[in-house]
């Protein structure tokens, strides 16, 4: 009879434990193109494939698009697996969303996003937003409330409390600069902890600059506020694709995962 109720105890306990690991893993997300350990901290996820402008996160942050902003080739040829935007003299192309709730009150985040400028004759002082939320440029080097821009030679620029920069890849003769930066892929994760107001910037999975606290504006850092719309490629020509927005501080291994991922293109 002993032996029974050991059996029985046994059985009983496997079962719970299945049980609990198949709830376990209902409560996974599985999104295309990345690894699970990843997927969890995801807020929106816009890969552009066929086309879409549509969040494939599931939290259905969907884009809009008012413009002429067309769907393009990604970094490996696939048709349709991009956007471009042709923001010269006379034309005004963006993506966008209103609803921006899911980027308040967030004490960290980070932000992904492949691109590739065009047009070498572009102003050198030309303030060229890949992803930006809210409106009205202003210091620290930032377009609203937040952006990550092309700003002083075309290099990768992320402002928020303060700003910080990628490195300069020529001795800094401007249009130099921007000719090593244009028609080229790059990839970027710029991550913003509230705690001591961090902000780093990775270029190609190598980090380029960090800095803490508040930046050095004359007129003061105005504060940060969880308002405005989200805009993708405002004021800029060029290319961007595989942009993810995480709720989370990425890491470098975190960073070298995403640099090295393939295209997210699905057909």
């Amino acid at each position: 009879m002993k032996n029974l109720k050991i059996i029985f105890t046994a059985f009983l306990f496997t079962a719970i434990c299945s049980c609990n690991k198949d709830l376990e893993n209902e409560n996974l997300i599985e999104i295309p193109c990345l690894p699970q350990s990843l997927s969890n901290s995801i807020l929106a996820f816009y890969p552009f494939s066929n086309g879409s402008i549509n969040d494939i996160s599931g939290n259905n942050h969907h884009l809009i698009n008012i413009t002429t902003a067309k769907p393009t080739s990604d970094r490996n040829a696939n048709d349709s697996c991009a956007y471009e935007f042709d923001n010269l003299p006379n034309s005004s192309e963006y993506l966008t969303t209103s609803a921006t709730n899911f980027l308040n009150g967030l004490s960290e985040f980070s932000i992904s996003l492949w691109y590739q400028p065009k047009d070498t004759s572009r102003n050198d002082a030309q303030f060229e937003s890949l992803i930006n939320r809210g409106l009205g440029e202003s210091c620290p080097d930032r377009n609203g409330q937040w952006s990550i821009a092309l700003y002083d030679c075309r290099k990768a620029v992320f402002g928020r409390t303060n700003s910080v920069w990628d490195k300069n890849i020529t001795n800094f003769d401007c249009q130099q600069e921007i000719n090593a930066r244009t028609d080229i892929w790059h990839h970027l994760i710029v991550t913003y902890k509230q705690n001591g107001m961090e902000m780093k910037i990775y270029r190609n999975g190598i980090l380029q600059n960090f800095s803490s606290g508040n930046g050095n504006c004359n007129s003061g850092t105005p504060s940060y506020q969880d308002i405005g719309d989200l805009y993708l490629g405002k004021d800029y020509t060029g290319k961007i694709d595989d942009v993810i927005i995480f709720n989370k501080t990425l890491n470098q291994q975190e960073v070298n995962i995403l640099f090295n991922l393939e295209t997210c293109c699905e057909k």
